[in-house]
Order: structure tokens, then C-alpha cells, then sequence
């Protein structure tokens, strides 16, 4: 994963709320005498809340920027991927339609070989050669690879 550095002025700014959150606790501590010291409590809640949001946000959106960065790239190479097969299904339905135009002029042929007496489901040897090797030029056309 990608790493990314905060910049100058993000760094500075989460150092001063830490600053000036450390700096209110230890005033709180020579306080803690104080007859008004739930108030100054109170408002160090308020003051915690917007400091570690602050802070937060700040080391937070630089974690995820990478975070983010990483995402973009993941998005991207399944994108290529559905791409990919995408296509592999496109030639594989191509594959498939010519197959079943090639079963379809087998039983044209085989249909088309019987002679009035020949039995039904002739077997290829008594097929006309011509029909045989027609058929073998129209299955080299349709399938090239096998």
C-alpha cells in the first residue's frame, strides 16, 4: 500500500491542538482545588470533542487517501478483468452458435442421405463421402483451433 505524509501545515496544526490540549489539562491539574471545577471539566469535554476530531480528521483523511488511492487501483484491474472475460464469453458464445449450426447441417445431411429403403440413424460409413467431407470443410471453417 502506498504511504502518504501529511503535509507541513496538517502536521503543525494536530501539534497545536495537542499542544493546547495538554496545555488545559495541566492548568486543570493546579485547578483541581477550584470550587468552579465541574464547570472547568465540562468545558474540557467540549474541548477533548473538537481536538480529537480535529486531529482525527486530519491524520484520518491522510490514511485515507491511500486507503482510497488503493481502492482506485483495485476498481481499475477488475475492470480489466470483466473486461477480459467479457470477451472470453463473447467468443465462447461465438463457439457455441457455430457448433450448433454445425449439428444442425449433420442432421441436414444425415436427413438428407437416407434413400427411399435406407434405414433411419444410417451410421457415417453410409453417408456419401461427398456429404462427409463437406461437412468436415464446414466444421474446419467454424472451429480453425481444433
Amino acid at each position: 500500500m502506498e504511504t502518504q505524509r501529511i503535509s507541513l501545515l496538517q502536521a503543525v496544526v494536530a501539534i497545536a491542538l495537542i499542544a493546547v490540549f495538554a496545555a488545559v489539562l495541566v492548568v486543570l491539574g493546579f485547578l483541581r482545588g477550584d470550587e468552579h471545577w465541574d464547570r472547568l471539566v465540562y468545558l474540557l469535554g467540549g474541548l477533548e470533542a473538537i481536538v480529537f476530531a480535529g486531529v482525527g480528521a486530519l491524520f484520518g483523511s491522510t490514511i485515507q487517501r491511500a486507503d482510497a488511492a488503493a481502492a482506485r487501483k483495485d476498481a481499475a484491474a477488475a475492470k480489466e478483468e470483466a473486461k477480459a472475460e467479457r470477451q472470453r464469453a463473447d467468443v465462447l458464445r461465438e463457439k457455441s452458435a457455430d457448433g450448433e449450426k454445425l449439428a444442425a447441417a449433420v442432421r441436414m445431411a444425415v436427413a438428407g442421405s437416407e434413400q427411399p429403403g435406407a434405414r433411419r440413424g444410417a451410421r457415417p460409413e453410409e453417408v456419401q463421402p461427398t456429404q462427409l467431407e463437406a461437412l468436415a470443410a464446414y466444421a474446419q471453417r467454424l472451429f480453425p483451433d481444433a
